[in-house]
């Protein structure tokens, strides 16, 4: 390998520009022969990221046949991105439950529990089970969207034994992305 010096048209280039391929090692420019086909047969672990890679193209392609989809996915295009970009970021990034607000819920029928959810483009539905402390269901439901990034789940259901009581979320987006997340009162 060739380290090139000196060349600021190069400096932090990589890529393959014909039969060279250049890179950066160690914070210095190097080109070396272009790189041909691995002869190994690829590992489980590389298997399972080209199939993931492969469920990101296709619901990407599926949004950008959605014109209602694609208008969302170019909103929530940033700098250089396009609506694709946006649509197979989204598909490869969960949906994060960033806070589960208990603040307010107190075991009583009509008390609110505040959830803040984010997603690149918006998360489709949150759903909270609350189970006693013993791991028996009290209830279930949607949250109902709130204001920015928050849903509110209202509780249906009185809870005497609130110490130990679990509340667990469930959210999905778009592309069926699922994250879970649990809270202990």
């Amino acid at each position: 390998m060739a380290q090139i010096k000196q060349n600021k048209m190069m400096e932090g280039t990589s890529g393959t520009i014909g039969n060279v391929t250049f890179s950066v090692r160690k914070g210095k420019t190097v080109s070396g022969p272009r790189r041909g086909p691995s002869k190994k047969p690829p590992t489980e672990n590389q298997v399972a990221v080209q199939i993931k890679f492969e469920r990101f193209l296709a619901y990407a392609q599926e949004a950008m046949s959605d014109p209602i989809k694609k208008l969302l996915y170019a909103d929530a295009a940033k700098g250089g991105q396009t609506a694709y970009n946006a649509a197979f970021q989204d598909a490869a990034r969960p949906p994060r439950i960033l806070e589960i607000n208990t603040s307010q819920y107190n075991g009583l029928v009509g008390d609110v529990i505040k959830l803040l959810v984010k997603d690149v483009v918006t998360v489709e539905s949150v759903k909270v089970r609350i189970l006693s402390a013993a791991g028996a269901e009290l209830e279930r439901g949607n949250a109902v969207v709130g204001k920015g990034n928050f849903w509110n789940y209202t509780a249906t259901a009185a809870n005497a034994a609130l110490p130990g009581t679990r509340i667990l979320v469930t959210a999905t987006d778009l592309p069926g992305n699922i994250t879970n997340a649990e809270e202990v009162v």
